[in-house]
């Protein structure tokens, strides 16, 4: 019976299609039709459109992080890959799509990355109409500027054990990141560098020796003194004779240190058995012998030491004066704040290895470089604009000094990194500055060392960086100079 009312019914559908009385059922379903293919397009626009914010977020990621990469173009392409197709994985059921990076660079140097992709997303309704797929392009661009007041500190260890490869890499290091950065600042007097060479002591220059903050007296001289003294004068020689003098064996050097740096010092050659005339002196009467000893000369070459504790962490009270410590040698001279990049490269270039380790006064005038107060006026209060503030702390060893104020000659290491802490707190403290640290241990072996420098940066959101080689080096510095670089977005 139902077969019968099935062929029944089929009959009766295929004779009202041709009968002009089933032309309103006949337009119902193309109506029909029509509504489900708009609502098909519908979907498939929506598909296309998430699609493409999925494939933009892919894009702007893969040159965010490629132009963060320190690198070579393939090896900043390598992350971009990546990237972009960790954020497109889930893409492979619906779209089709592939990725053209683009290394971008400028006067020779790493300035951002580009990204173009090419999407054709599969449509569920579209076929209905001749539409199979949806094609879509997307170009995303991360590059690197300097748009904002920018005041960078290089704090940067200049002691004995830093002689030749390492001085030679912390050079370039810094010259890279000072060269790199300056072409990314949009305006002049934008981006500024101080440089503060440290070892025991800081050099603040002879040019700041009247100023009210430093206590050192003008170069004198001890007055010149008549120095007498007896002596019986040789008359004549008598008993001369040849003596045999035996070979002597040689005695083996020590070990003396330099910065904690051992090195070979003393000992004596063998030598071998020689003979000599020898004769016996005749001596006349005594007689007195005067002559003037000129007085010994006292002079600044820059260098400052510490004042009392507390005051030796902080970065204030300058009626309590900084000590000039007269007749002692330090390194070159700290350059203050200056947007003039050729005289910061100079001043690198300068930069000679010599004396031994004592952070807390490297990193404490690195920090006066940066403050808006005494001593220093050149850097910006970021109580009256915005500005970023960064001290780059690098040292390869540990201290080897500490304070005996004024000067820093004891040996209690210990001490030294204790002061080193406090600093470190201080300048996280300084809300007025807003000082962001980053610390490079240059071959560094001793953790405590370490340890030091890492709570110091982490103590102000900044970075530590665990350089063992000269290549680590020069990545950290590379490192530390995208972060500063203000990436961004500009497609």
């Amino acid at each position: 019976m139902r077969l019968k009312t099935f062929l029944s019914l089929k009959k009766s559908l295929l004779a009202f299609n041709t009968d002009e009385r089933g032309s309103f059922v006949t337009l119902l379903g193309i109506g029909l039709v029509s509504l489900i293919g708009v609502t098909g397009l519908a979907v498939d626009y929506s598909r296309a459109t998430q699609t493409r914010a999925e494939i933009y977020a892919a894009a702007d990621a893969a040159a965010l992080a490629a132009a963060r990469t320190i690198g070579t173009p393939s090896e900043r392409e390598q992350v971009a890959k990546a990237v972009f197709e960790s954020n497109t994985g889930n893409l492979a059921g619906r779209a089709q799509v592939s990725f053209n990076p683009e290394n971008i660079t400028r006067e020779g140097a790493n300035y951002g990355y580009r990204v173009k992709a090419n999407a054709e997303v599969k449509t569920m309704f579209g076929g209905l109409f001749g539409l199979d797929k949806v094609k879509m392009d997307v170009l995303a661009e991360a590059v690197g500027t300097i748009s904002s007041n920018t005041e960078i500190a290089l704090v940067l260890d200049t002691t004995y054990s830093m002689t030749g490869w390492k001085i030679d890499t912390l050079k370039k290091a810094s010259t890279d990141l000072v060269q790199n950065l300056g072409k990314l600042s949009t305006k002049p007097d934008q981006l500024k560098f101080s440089i503060v060479p440290f070892s025991n002591y800081v050099n603040v220059g002879l040019g700041n020796r009247t100023k009210s903050w430093l206590s050192v007296p003008d170069d004198y001289q001890d007055p010149s003194r008549k120095v007498c003294w007896k002596e019986n004068p040789v008359t004549g020689k008598t008993n001369c004779r040849v003596v045999n003098y035996p070979a002597t064996p040689g005695s083996p050097p020590g070990t003396c240190y330099n910065d904690g740096v051992p090195y070979s010092c003393g000992g004596s050659s063998p030598k071998p058995a020689y003979s000599a005339n020898v004769c016996d002196n005749v001596y006349g009467p005594q007689v007195e012998k005067c002559a003037m000893q000129e007085g010994a000369k006292h002079v600044w070459h820059g260098c400052v030491g510490s004042r009392n504790s507390p005051l030796d962490t902080q970065d204030g009270n300058y009626g309590t004066r900084i000590p000039g410590l007269m007749d002692t040698g330090c390194g070159a001279p700290l350059v203050e704040l200056t947007s003039n990049l050729t005289k910061v490269k100079k001043a690198i270039k300068d930069l000679n290895p010599n004396g031994e380790t004592y952070i807390p006064a490297g990193l404490l005038w690195g920090w006066r470089t940066l403050s808006s107060q005494a001593p220093f006026e050149g850097a910006t209060s970021t109580e009256s604009e915005p500005v970023r503030k960064y001290l780059v702390l690098m040292t390869d060893g540990l201290n080897t000094r500490s304070a005996t104020y004024p000067k820093h000659n004891g040996n209690n290491g210990a001490q030294a990194n204790t002061l080193t802490k406090q600093i470190c707190a201080n300048i996280a403290a300084d809300k007025a500055s807003n000082i962001q640290i980053f610390s490079v241990a240059f071959a560094v072996d001793d953790l405590a060392t370490k340890t030091m420098l890492r709570d110091c940066a982490l103590h102000t959101k900044g970075q530590f960086f665990d350089a063992k080689n000269a290549e680590q080096f020069l990545t950290a510095f590379s490192k530390i100079g995208s972060i500063i670089a203000e990436l961004r977005l500009s497609k």
